[in-house]
């Protein structure tokens, strides 16, 4: 990417023209207004220039390549001596894009660095555009595949429409007026009515009838931004660029929250879910079960003498025997079966469709497998209570005879299989 940077001093221009040479760009210098003019017969993707040029003043300078229409399709930076706010407003007003002062030079480098990675990013993903006019179409295909998105393009909503339950889109590109009988108000009605994710898909509205009423019909309908016809590229590639970077950042922060609710059901030392989940995810079980009249059972795991393994070889064996019985269970568990961590040293493990007697069976199993393990070299033991739902009980009286079970067998002599009757 090509900077053009006009400022008369060489001092200046090294430490200015450094700036843009960290971002990796190339930099052509020029000393004068009337050498810029020359240099911008061949656009630049960014000008910079100094408000003291000596043949003219920067904003004059700003003035004379504006009526020859030689900027206003890139940014164009001011850098001034003066601290004077009139200079600053002179400069908006004349429409340059910022302005920075030469004795404080990081505001330009921040501009710079974030100017650099947007106009560098390349995006990805499908885009649906719904443009009946051939014309229009093949200039925003080429400006999508140039920014690196894959393009669909239907003529119509009617054709369009019944793809958005089928297709994944990352965004929406749409003319208002279409062939067919349906506008693009039924693309972005029909956008917005789509399940989940799918109706947040973001949408651009294009329209060649600029009028405040159009636009706020179109908004109104859904639409998250509008580009009036015809299409400029640079426009276009902008408000691509921030619909998709919009989308990305609620993308990271719905991830974000999915994985904090899921941290807060799984148990930080075993990663196994927490009583909470248990409680959460058990109801619906136990529903399906009544519904489907099938079994539901329920098994309570307790590790034997846990505390004197504490106290015997400290708490940090004592996690390891933890996290070692938690990977055995998560090993057997299958399908919708749920498996927590109910607190300190016990585990429960609710079984869909298994009968007492299979659930007696696989318990003994673990037990052995729990006894022969010996983690860390530590003997460990466990003793287990089972329970099989019956109709029209809760969850808490299910858990209570499974618990009862495993008092049991922990008053019988532990490292045993007790089953509720």
């Amino acid at each position: 990417m090509k900077v053009l940077l006009v400022e008369p001093s060489r001092f200046l221009r090294s430490v200015i023209g450094s700036i843009f040479v960290r971002y990796n760009l190339d930099v052509d210098m020029v000393e004068s207004a009337a050498q810029a003019l020359d240099a911008l017969q061949a656009p630049p993707d960014l000008l910079c220039f100094s408000l003291e040029l000596g043949d003219m003043r920067g904003t004059e300078f700003f003035r004379e390549a504006q009526r020859r229409n030689l900027v206003g399709l890139f940014p164009a930076l001011m850098v001034t001596s003066s601290t004077d706010k009139a200079v600053f407003d002179e400069a908006v007003a004349a429409g340059i894009t910022d302005c920075f002062p030469k004795s404080d030079l990081e505001g330009l480098e921040q501009y710079v660095e974030q100017w650099q990675r947007s106009a560098t990013r390349r995006l990805s993903g499908r885009v649906l555009l719904v443009e009946d006019s051939d014309t229009a179409a093949n200039f925003c295909t080429d400006v999508m595949v140039r920014l690196g998105l894959e393009v669909t393009r239907f003529r119509t909503a009617e054709e369009a429409i019944p793809t958005l339950a089928t297709d994944d889109y990352k965004i929406v590109v749409t003319d208002f007026v279409l062939e067919g009988l349906q506008t693009g108000l039924a693309v972005i009605l029909s956008v917005r009515g789509q399940e989940g994710r799918k109706a947040e898909t973001p949408i651009l509205a294009l329209s060649a009838i600029d009028s405040v009423a159009r636009r706020v019909d179109i908004l109104r309908a859904g639409a998250n931004d509008f580009v009036t016809k015809p299409v400029v590229a640079e426009e276009l590639s902008a408000r691509l660029s921030n619909l998709l970077m919009l989308r990305e950042l609620f993308d990271r922060l719905e991830a974000q929250h999915e994985l904090v609710k899921e941290m807060a059901l799984r148990d930080r030392l075993t990663s196994l879910h927490n009583r909470h989940h248990m409680d959460a995810e058990m109801p619906k079980l136990m529903a399906e079960a009544q519904q489907q009249g099938t079994t539901l059972s329920l098994m309570v795991i307790d590790i034997d003498h846990f505390k004197k393994i504490n106290d015997t070889h400290g708490h940090s064996r004592g996690d390891e025997v933890l996290i070692a019985v938690a990977d055995m269970l998560r090993k057997v568990c299958r399908g919708n079966q749920l498996l927590a961590r109910f607190g300190g040293e016990e585990f429960v493990m609710a079984l869909p469709g298994a009968t007492i007697m299979q659930v007696g069976l696989a318990a003994e199993r673990l037990r052995e497998r729990i006894e022969a393990s010996k983690p860390g070299g530590i003997p460990v033991t466990a003793s287990f209570g089972i329970a099989t739902l019956v109709p029209g009980e809760s969850f808490d009286r299910l858990f209570s005879r499974a618990d009862a079970a495993l008092y049991e067998a922990k008053r019988c002599g532990r490292n045993q299989v007790i089953s509720s009757s």
